[in-house]
């Protein structure tokens, strides 16, 4: 099982949610539109993945900055070192 973090960083007028495990970046115009893009992208992979045929692991808990943790239940990601 693979926990992720996501690091919520200020840029300018922007926030940054960044998940350097999936070497995923989202941005948006406060910290709940960056986050909320981060979700939507890794949604994205894992459906993309599962429809190649990649082999998936199960994501434990997902480490938010400045939030409670979120733990997952049958949230599953293709296994790889990074998405690029």
């Amino acid at each position: 099982m693979l926990s992720i973090s996501v690091n919520l960083i200020l840029n300018g007028d922007e926030y940054i949610a960044n998940c350097p495990e999936l070497d995923i970046n989202c941005y948006g115009s406060n910290k709940n539109e960056a986050i909320r893009r981060l979700k939507n992208v890794i949604q994205f992979y894992i459906t993309s993945a599962k429809e190649l045929g990649l082999e998936l692991t199960e994501i434990k808990e997902i480490n938010i900055e400045g939030c409670d943790k979120i733990y997952t239940s049958n949230l599953v990601i293709p296994k790889t070192d990074k998405i690029n």
